[in-house]
């Protein structure tokens, strides 16, 4: 009973994106779903939907989604290392770096194998920091990667695949309990 009261919802929630986008038919099950999970492909929709040609394009092709992974650090431990990160990182009187060496270590993360979408029982945790519903947590070390390349203390916690000694962010690779 449970699902088809769902599957009603969804049918009706179709509808109501195809009626905001001005479509006579219900939008996909997969349109509305990659809307509803990925915040910049809705503007998009939105943008458009005065535009036939490219409206049509986007409903043809939406973008995947990237999956909700749970960090695989439990919470007390995530609390404890970022409470030990802002305070090594006061230490230094909330020192950033460059904006160069920011963007090289944000850059480095964007193509890492351990960049993750909090799982959404984590929501609570990481929406503090703003890193909801698109990668944006390293699952190494549980941090928010925008808010830890921003700061001069933290370092990468994964060796760099090819480079002996550095860390993803082509810097020395310290090994310390969380990085």
């Amino acid at each position: 009973m449970k699902e088809n009261i769902n599957e009603n919802r969804l049918k009706e929630q179709c509808i109501e994106m195809a009626a905001i986008l001005g479509l006579d038919v219900p939008v996909p099950e997969k349109v509305l779903l990659t809307a509803l999970a990925d915040p910049n492909y809705a503007h998009h929709l939105l943008v458009v939907r005065n535009e036939t040609e490219y409206l049509n394009y986007l409903l043809m092709h939406p973008p995947a989604v990237a999956e909700q992974v749970a960090i695989d650090i439990p919470t007390p431990t995530l609390l404890k290392r970022a409470a030990q990160s802002l305070l090594k990182w006061a230490g230094t009187g909330f020192s950033t770096v460059s904006n160069e060496t920011y963007e090289r270590r944000v850059n480095a993360c964007k193509t890492c194998p351990n960049l993750r979408v909090p799982s959404s029982d984590q929501n609570a945790l990481y929406s503090i920091s703003g890193a909801m519903n698109h990668k944006s947590v390293c699952s190494k070390c549980g941090c928010v990667v925008k808010v830890k390349a921003r700061r001069g203390t933290d370092t990468c916690p994964d060796k760099h695949p090819f480079k002996v000694g550095e860390n993803r962010w082509e810097e020395e690779y310290l090994e310390t309990e969380n990085n």
